[in-house]
């Protein structure tokens, strides 16, 4: 009944879904709205596929929950909420919402006026994270290759990903479940609504997301049964050759004990030989909640470390023009200064720009310009920005800069006298502490499986130079062929920590405890002290201890040109000189050769005697290393290592 104020929906055939038009039900065929009963309700709605009957009853359920909150908040909160637990639903490969809902505007409410005005064809500055409208950069793909390297080809690691909000954490990692999808791993997301269930009702939403059967008797919904089921049927499915991620977004908003049942449920995925990988997204303040309380046993898991920074002023633009083409713009709408004046308001930060775009484009469509200036900028930031945070910067800069310069000086007077107090910078809290009287013991205690040390060390290996899994495997990798893939070498050989120590490049080393071969990896060397990875955790070794079990067997990878034969001597020219005379020392004045003379062989040699290499004058493989140990790109040792 229209005229009726009870709750409930009815289906009705709408022309345009945007004006809030009604219309009686035509023939079938055609995309149906859902409307509350009452017309004067404010309640958004959906649209429903027709042709999916089977899916209407749950995408209802999903609906009327959020109109239920939309009582309280408003209708595009709630129809958004809607929309979120239905994507979740997808995601989890459940049959509640398998086709994604494409969201409305709530009854009353019109499309934004600004899309007619500057000829787009849908609303491009959302605040919903939208793959198609996803502006990667450099650093965001070597993210994510760097995440799907982890997944598709390492050992099961918890990956934590930090940013601010609204800096793509979110859209990320709808994007690596989308790059993963036909890899055979089941994906289960978990946001903020979910990390405030009882802990039992958050262990029964990890089986509803992977698709798991719920345990129906009230003994198996114990927190104990259900971690212990949990890892059990994710250990069978395993064996059957699945995979599985857990994204945790929103992670900084866990419990205490949602933290301690993660560890439980890790550790028993690693009993059940479970491959689950988990992902914990969250603001910058979760690296300092993982390092406190039972958080830190989740610290010490943590495999890759992956920090979001914020977008510079070039790639800021780039942003903007990139959404406003997938929106369908034919013209940009923001003049030159206008643009630049967005681009400095939005401080790098994805969400904030978003913001900023939506409402200049709002305050000009409603004055009828068609070109966005400094002013409209002006008052979009004033009443978008908390505090008006850009009047303020803007009006007192100069004073903001002398504030920054007297707070500089004041923090390089600090840092210059805590080191000349002797006091040396804090090392990492997720290391295994080691006494000296048992030392080797509780280091062999430490090692893994010889075989899952060495898949895991060569993995993070691989990790640390960015390396993903289309250029190669670890398997291949392992075998320490000269060329990995074009432009990766590796190189194998003997020497001294102290002599690894001035290659300042992490590799892995070859222990020989007894007879018993064990891979490491070294990530940092002091002058009595050795930082090793071993394939799940740090430890610190003392190198008296570390000399006895280690006979100075390394295994390296480094970046050539691709074009680097195996070898150069005295005489060769072409392929591989100009990478190599670009990293020899500087020549004598007034030699300037392009080819392998007297003079470049001279010049290999003090290089050679740098390293403690064969002074020979022919440029082999550890020789390239040397050389190539002087670029800035790629991982280095760690310095804090006493």
């Amino acid at each position: 009944n229209p005229s009726s104020s009870e709750g409930g929906f009815f289906l009705a055939q709408t022309a345009n879904p945007g004006n809030g038009s009604r219309r009686e039900p035509a023939a079938t065929g055609h995309r149906q709205r859902l409307y509350p009963k009452n017309p004067s309700s404010s309640e958004g709605g959906v649209f429903l596929d027709p042709y999916q009957p089977t899916r209407r009853t749950a995408v209802l359920q999903a609906v009327s929950r959020g109109s239920r909150e939309g009582r309280e908040q408003n209708s595009a909160q709630a129809g958004h909420e809607a929309a979120r637990k239905c994507r979740w639903s997808r995601h989890s490969g459940q049959t509640i919402c398998p086709c994604p809902m494409k969201l409305s505007a709530p009854i009353g409410y019109s499309r934004p006026m600004y899309l007619h005005t500057f000829g787009l064809r849908e609303p491009p500055f959302s605040e919903a994270p939208d793959p198609r409208f996803a502006c990667l950069f450099t650093r965001e793909r070597e993210l994510l290759a760097h995440c799907e390297y982890a997944l598709l080809s390492t050992a099961p690691a918890v990956i934590l990903l930090t940013g601010d909000v609204g800096s793509g954490k979110t859209l990320l990692t709808m994007l690596l479940e989308a790059n993963i999808e036909d890899q055979g791993i089941r994906t289960a997301r978990l946001d903020g609504e979910f990390h405030a269930q009882p802990v039992a009702d958050w262990l029964r939403s990890l089986y509803v997301a992977f698709g798991l059967p719920l345990p129906l008797s009230a003994e198996a919904n114990t927190e104990e049964h259900l971690v212990d089921g949990l890892a059990h049927s994710l250990g069978r499915l395993t064996y059957q050759g699945q995979r599985f991620l857990l994204v945790l977004d929103d992670a900084d908003e866990l419990r205490e004990t949602s933290y301690q049942l993660l560890d439980q449920l890790l550790q028993a995925t690693d009993h059940a030989q479970a491959s689950l990988h988990v992902i914990l997204a969250g603001k910058p303040e979760l690296r300092s909640r993982l390092e406190e309380g039972a958080a830190r046993a989740i610290d010490a898991r943590i495999r890759t470390r992956l920090p979001l920074s914020p977008l510079t002023a070039d790639e800021s633009e780039r942003y903007v023009r990139h959404r406003l083409h997938v929106a369908g713009t034919t013209r940009m709408p923001f003049s030159r200064l206008g643009l630049r004046s967005l681009c400095e308001d939005g401080m790098g930060n994805p969400a904030r720009l978003n913001a900023l775009a939506h409402r200049a484009l709002e305050r000009a469509a409603e004055r009828g310009e068609q070109s966005i200036g400094e002013r409209t900028l002006a008052q979009a930031a004033e009443e978008v920005l908390p505090q008006y945070a850009r009047y303020w910067l803007r009006r007192y800069r100069r004073f903001v800069w002398i504030a920054a310069i007297a707070v500089g000086l004041l923090l390089v007077v600090g840092v210059a006298g805590y080191f000349l107090s002797g006091r040396s910078p804090s090392r990492p809290k997720n290391l295994v502490a080691v006494a000296p009287d048992e030392v080797l013991g509780k280091f062999r205690d430490a090692l893994p499986a010889p075989e899952v040390g060495q898949v895991r060390v060569w993995g993070e290996l691989l990790a640390r130079w960015q390396v993903s899994s289309r250029e190669t495997s670890v398997a291949n990798a392992i075998n320490c062929d000269a060329t990995i893939f074009p432009g990766f070498a590796c190189v194998s050989g003997r020497g001294s920590l102290d002599q690894l120590r001035h290659f300042d490049r992490p590799m892995v080393l070859e222990l020989d405890d007894g007879g018993r071969k064990q891979q490491v990896l070294l990530v940092g060397a002091g002058d009595t002290t050795v930082r090793l990875y071993l394939g799940g955790k740090y430890v610190e070794l003392a190198r008296s201890a570390f000399e006895s079990v280690w006979k100075g067997r390394f295994y390296a990878v480094f970046r050539v040109d691709p074009n680097m034969p195996p070898r150069l001597k005295r005489g060769d020219s072409g392929d591989g000189m100009r990478w190599l005379l670009s990293r020899l020392p500087s020549a004598s004045p007034g030699v300037a050769s392009t080819d392998f003379d007297r003079s470049v062989e001279n010049r290999v040699k003090v290089v050679q005697q740098q390293f403690g290499i064969a002074a020979d004058g022919i440029v082999g493989p550890e020789t390239m290393f040397a050389l190539a140990a002087g670029d800035q790109d790629g991982p280095h040792l760690v310095r804090n290592v006493p």
